[in-house]
C-alpha cells in the first residue's frame, strides 16, 4: 500500500515538472481545490446574504399589501347609480378619501338597467348611496327604496337642483278614429262603464313634470355639490376639511368648464341652435346655452318609450320646415331610428352624443368634465 502511494506521488511530481505553468483542475488538482475553497465560501456567503435580502423585501411587500388592503377596507364606500355621478362624487372625495362605485355599468342606459341581487347587496352595504332621482333610474327604484329602508342614507341630486319643467304629448293613435266614430259607437263606449273609462284615460295620459337629465348643466350640478359634500361628511364620515378643499377645487373646474363651453358655442349661429334628439335629454343643456329643442324621436324623457313611422314622417317635415342641421343620436343606443329619419329628410347629419353614461377610454368623455366638453365639440362641429 505504501509503495502504491509513493508511486502515485512520484507520477504527480513528474507531471508537474513536465508542465509547470498549467493550473487547470487536471494538472494541479490539489492547488485547484485549494483555490476554489475560498471562492465557494464567498459564493455561499453572498447567496445567503441575497436570500436574507429577498426575504426581507418579501416580508415588507406582504406587509405593505396587507396594510393597503386593510386601509382600503376601512375606507367609506359611496355607491352612485351612474358612472357620471360616481365621477362627480370622486372629485368631492378626492385623493382617495373614499371608495367610489357605480351600479349601472359604463355605456349602459340608466333608464332600462336591471339590477342584480349583488347590486342590491352592494347598495345595502354602502355608507351612502348617491342617485339622480326623478325616476331616471326606473328599474333601480325598488332597490334604492329597499336600501333606504334598511338604514342606508340616500342622496338624490335632483332634490338639490333648480329643475326645469318638461311637458310632452303622447300621440293618440285612436284620436282620428274617435273623431270619425258614430253616435251609436260613442253610446256603446259609455256603456262600458266607469272602469273602462278610467283605463282609457290612464292609457292616454300626457306625462308632465321635471326633466331628470340634470347633469347636462354644469352650473346646476355645481350648485348641488355643497349639499352633497355635507352628506359625505355627515353620513359617510369623510374628513370635513379635506372634502371642503376638494369641493372648492372641483367647483372652480366646473366654472372654467362652463366658460369654455360658452366660448366654444360662439361658433354656432343663433339660427342653427336647434336640436332634434333621440329622446329629450338635452333640455338642461339647451336651457343653459341658448338652444331650442325642436323635437325628439322618442317622445319623452325616457328611452323606454317607442316611436313609430307616422311620427318619423312628421319629424321629417318639421326638420325641413325649421332648417335643422343635424339629428343627435346617443352612443348608448342603436341609431336605427335616427338613421331612418335622416333618410326620410335627406342630406342631414346623424351625430351620436354621450347622454346617460361616460365614454370609454380614449373617447374624451371618460370624466364628467370630458363628457360635457366632448359633447359640445360634436355639437359645434355639426351645427357650425
Amino acid at each position: 500500500m505504501k509503495t502504491n502511494i509513493a508511486q502515485s506521488k512520484s507520477r504527480w511530481r513528474c507531471a508537474a515538472h513536465a508542465n509547470p505553468v498549467t493550473t487547470s483542475s487536471t494538472s494541479h488538482p490539489a492547488a485547484y481545490r485549494a483555490f476554489r475553497r475560498p471562492l465557494r465560501f464567498l459564493a455561499a456567503l453572498m447567496a445567503s446574504f441575497m436570500l436574507l435580502v429577498a426575504a426581507a423585501c418579501g416580508d415588507d411587500g406582504e406587509e405593505s399589501t396587507e396594510e393597503s388592503t386593510n386601509e382600503d377596507a376601512s375606507l367609506p364606500v359611496i355607491v352612485a347609480t351612474t358612472d357620471i355621478w360616481a365621477d362627480v362624487v370622486s372629485n368631492l372625495a378626492c385623493d382617495g378619501l373614499a371608495t367610489i362605485e357605480n351600479i349601472i355599468p359604463s355605456g349602459s342606459d340608466p333608464h332600462g338597467f336591471e339590477p342584480s341581487l349583488a347590486d342590491r347587496e352592494r347598495m345595502e352595504n354602502a355608507d351612502l348611496v348617491v342617485a339622480n332621482g326623478l325616476d331616471l333610474e326606473e328599474s333601480l327604484l325598488v332597490t334604492i327604496e329597499a336600501s333606504e329602508d334598511s338604514g342606508v342614507p340616500v342622496f338624490e341630486l335632483a332634490d338639490h337642483i333648480d329643475l326645469i319643467d318638461f311637458v310632452f304629448e303622447v300621440e293618440d293613435d285612436h284620436d282620428e278614429e274617435e273623431s270619425e266614430s258614430s253616435d251609436s259607437e260613442e253610446e256603446e263606449s259609455e256603456d262600458h262603464g266607469e272602469e273602462d273609462g278610467e283605463e282609457e284615460e290612464e292609457h292616454h295620459h300626457e306625462p308632465s313634470g321635471s326633466d331628470p337629465h340634470v347633469w347636462f348643466d354644469p352650473v346646476r350640478v355645481s350648485s348641488a355639490l355643497p349639499d352633497l359634500a355635507e352628506r359625505l361628511v355627515a353620513d359617510a364620515g369623510l374628513d370635513e376639511t379635506a372634502v371642503d378643499e376638494c369641493l372648492d377645487a372641483y367647483q372652480a373646474e366646473l366654472v372654467a368648464l362652463n366658460n369654455e363651453i360658452e366660448q366654444m358655442l360662439e361658433q354656432v349661429p343663433n339660427a342653427n341652435r336647434k336640436l332634434v334628439t333621440n329622446h329629450d335629454s338635452l333640455g338642461y343643456y339647451a336651457n343653459r346655452y341658448g338652444f331650442s329643442v325642436v323635437a325628439s324621436i322618442i317622445p319623452g324623457t325616457t328611452t323606454m318609450a317607442e316611436t313609430n313611422p307616422a311620427r318619423l314622417e312628421e319629424l321629417a317635415e318639421t326638420i325641413e320646415e325649421t332648417g335643422v342641421k343635424a339629428i343627435f343620436a346617443e352612443t348608448m343606443l342603436a341609431t336605427g331610428d335616427a338613421d331612418a329619419l335622416a333618410s326620410e329628410v335627406g342630406d342631414i347629419k346623424v351625430v351620436s352624443l354621450f347622454t346617460g353614461s361616460l365614454g370609454p377610454e380614449g373617447s374624451g368623455a371618460e370624466t364628467y368634465i370630458g363628457f360635457l366638453r366632448t359633447n359640445t365639440e360634436r355639437i359645434v362641429e355639426a351645427l357650425s
